[in-house]
């Protein structure tokens, strides 16, 4: 049995696509996230050329861009968006096709592993010590956040909602939504889990936080499995860049370097940029360009005076011994 990577892309005309561009699903801005998403997957394909790369989609695409899929290797699956679907009114609506397409692929036990990733991310390396995680358990990102942080207490509030007794006791972690990764085993149980989550909230009239993402599903059911399945980390893989005003800048691209860089801010400049680089070379630029072009600087230390001054002062030193 084989790998699978897969990133969902569902379009709904009227919908919202992304909170960070503040944008409907429309003609222009699907063109975008097409781009996106061709850099995702094609990146992937080359740092992974022996597993399968598929983009799983709600709709048809273009002769033009069937036939740019086909040149990277990367394979388009339709699929019909029938599971988790919230109502047009949540922000996130349309993000639950990730979940939608997890179930699907995990329901028909092709694959031993899968990994589902976003849109908008980059593959820097292979996955190859990735599937050895995945077979001992599921492969989250934890976000970090604090116990009363925004993001976290949106899930948290969702938690002690739906299931009042075990939020009571469990912790909850926010894992974040750009990337699942397990083997079947594990991936059958825990989509299981979110649907049994989504059909509460649906039977409830959808009573819960406005601004409820796959993210809520995602974290709320590794709670509810804390005793059947480990949870892995996937900090060693992964990591969200951001590069707007909310700046990280970490040694992940090459002190440290993940196989996956998430983007979420580049979706209408790094990406964009890199499909154009990808269109006129076949292939991406080094890793120093690529960072570059997704607005990544070096990680460098600041010098203050102290520092300058001890810097010098050995500089002199060992001079003097040289002499």
């Amino acid at each position: 049995m084989k790998n699978l990577i897969t990133a969902a892309f569902a379009f709904k005309e009227g919908y919202m696509t992304s909170i960070q561009l503040n944008k409907t699903a429309d003609d222009a801005t699907k063109e975008m996230y097409l781009k996106n998403i061709f850099v995702s997957l094609s990146s992937a394909k080359l740092k992974n050329p022996d597993d399968d790369v598929i983009l799983s989609i709600n709709c048809d695409l273009s002769p033009e861009w069937k036939d740019r899929f086909s040149k990277a290797h990367v394979g388009i699956r339709v699929m019909e968006f029938t599971d988790f679907v919230l109502p047009e009114t949540f922000q996130w609506s349309l993000a639950f096709f990730k979940l939608n397409v997890l179930s699907k692929w995990v329901s028909e036990n092709e694959y031993e592993r899968i990994l589902l990733t976003d849109a908008d991310t980059y593959s820097n390396l292979s996955c190859e010590d990735l599937w050895k995680e995945a077979d001992r358990g599921l492969v989250l990102y934890p976000l970090g956040h604090t116990y009363s942080h925004s993001d976290r207490d949106i899930i948290r509030r969702d938690f002690e909602r739906l299931y009042p007794k075990e939020a009571a006791v469990l912790p909850i972690t926010h894992y974040g939504g750009e990337f699942v990764c397990g083997n079947v085993k594990f991936l059958s149980r825990y989509v299981a889990s979110m649907k049994e989550c989504f059909e509460k909230i649906k039977e409830d009239g959808f009573n819960v936080e406005k601004l409820i993402g796959d993210e809520s599903l995602l974290s709320i059911c590794a709670a509810l499995l804390y005793k059947e399945i480990p949870v892995i980390c996937a900090t060693p893989y992964i990591f969200r860049f951001w590069t707007e005003d909310f700046y990280l800048v970490s040694t992940v691209t090459q002190s440290n370097p993940v196989s996956i860089w998430h983007l979420p801010a580049e979706k209408d400049k790094g990406f964009i940029r890199m499909y154009k680089y990808f269109v006129k070379h076949g292939s991406y630029p080094d890793v120093e360009t690529a960072a570059r072009y997704f607005g990544i600087v070096k990680c460098k230390r600041p010098f203050n005076l102290i520092t300058l001054s001890n810097k010098i002062n050995g500089k002199l030193n060992s001079w003097k011994k040289k002499k």
